[in-house]
């Protein structure tokens, strides 16, 4: 899959925003033409998904151009709409065709306001009396001060039962060199808190990146993942997101400048022009070999060192934290060449 960043303009500010090199800064876009190039570039015999991405994707002006380009591509065969839903509506019509669908990141009303939460749920029900079981929710949680129950009545709005969320912790950077394993241990209390009010509402959270590495639960905590998992059963919905037992692979974004970049997180540390590819595959394998090989041989603190799920390449650590890192070793590994 690949994500094609189609505007870097944006209607929110949210304080947790993983793009925010590129939203609301240096004004960027798309144009039709070299949409149509990064959709035959990312068309190969293994890979026929699209994602939509900004900033807020629908604030592109050709936005229904899109949308209808891919629509007549029947080598496109799924396209996610990456949206913070508050313009949806106007495009109801355009993307009803089975190959769409919309992931809807929520924010509270204290973060939108309420004359633009109150849009989020009019649009919501709309989207659920058009197509309801092309509709998902997300959340990120960012602060263990931020309440969350709202996306439960969200869920209940349209009855959901999955919740696609993402922990949110400071990057590492080299102003920001607060142990990154102290992040997660301080929010720790605050996403357990979550589970367990998910138990309560029957909703099973679905983990998009940024987990909790596998050594940092309890005995009680994975009481809690299995009831998580009953939940899942229960609904037949995939469980495997919840564990943080798992390695990462190439999530590709593409810009409007036709460069692409492995994922967000890792935008300033490597970008590479499409042009150089024959197509994503090969992109694909340019960035595990340039970063993943590194990636995964490095780790965030000397206490992960002799790390028995590190040996055994299943730590979820995100790579975003070992960058400066890794950065060290190319530079070593230069020197002795």
């Amino acid at each position: 899959m690949a994500n094609i960043f189609l505007t870097s303009k944006c209607n929110l500010k949210c304080p947790y925003c993983f793009a925010d090199e590129f939203v609301n800064k240096e004004f960027s876009e798309f144009s039709i033409e070299n949409f149509k190039k990064v959709v035959e570039f990312i068309k190969t015999k293994s890979d026929e998904r699209v994602g939509l991405i900004g900033g807020e994707p629908t604030l592109h002006p050709n936005f229904r151009d899109f949308i209808r380009i891919l629509d007549e591509d029947e080598n496109i065969q799924d396209v996610i709409i990456f949206t913070n839903g508050l313009e949806i509506d106007k495009y109801i019509n355009d993307i009803k065709a089975e190959k769409f669908g919309v992931l809807i990141n929520c924010n509270s009303p204290s973060n939108l306001g309420n004359i633009h939460f109150k849009k989020l749920e009019d649009n919501l029900k709309l989207l659920k009396k058009e197509f309801k079981d092309k509709i998902f929710l997300g959340i990120n949680l960012y602060s263990d001060k931020t309440d969350y129950n709202y996306i439960f009545e969200l869920l209940k709005l349209m009855n959901l039962h999955r919740l696609r969320f993402s922990t949110a912790i400071p990057n590492v950077s080299k102003e920001n060199t607060k142990d990154i394993l102290q992040s997660f241990k301080d929010i720790k209390p605050y996403v357990f808190q979550f589970f367990k009010d998910c138990i309560k509402n029957e909703i099973v959270p679905t983990n998009d990146c940024n987990s909790f590495p596998d050594c940092f639960y309890t005995v009680e905590d994975k009481k809690v993942l299995i009831q998580l998992n009953m939940i899942s059963n229960k609904y037949n919905i995939k469980p495997d997101t919840i564990s943080s037992c798992h390695t990462c692979s190439p999530v590709i974004d593409i810009l409007p400048d036709l460069n692409a970049v492995r994922c967000f997180s890792m935008s300033k540390y490597m970008k590479a022009p499409i042009s150089n590819f024959k197509n994503i595959e090969n992109l694909n394998k340019y960035f595990f070999n340039k970063i993943d090989n590194f990636a995964r041989v490095t780790y965030v603190s000397e206490d992960c060192d002799e790390c028995k799920m590190r040996l055994l390449d299943k730590c979820g650590i995100c790579y975003t934290y070992k960058i400066h890192k890794m950065q060290k070793i190319k530079e070593m590994l230069m020197q002795n060449i």
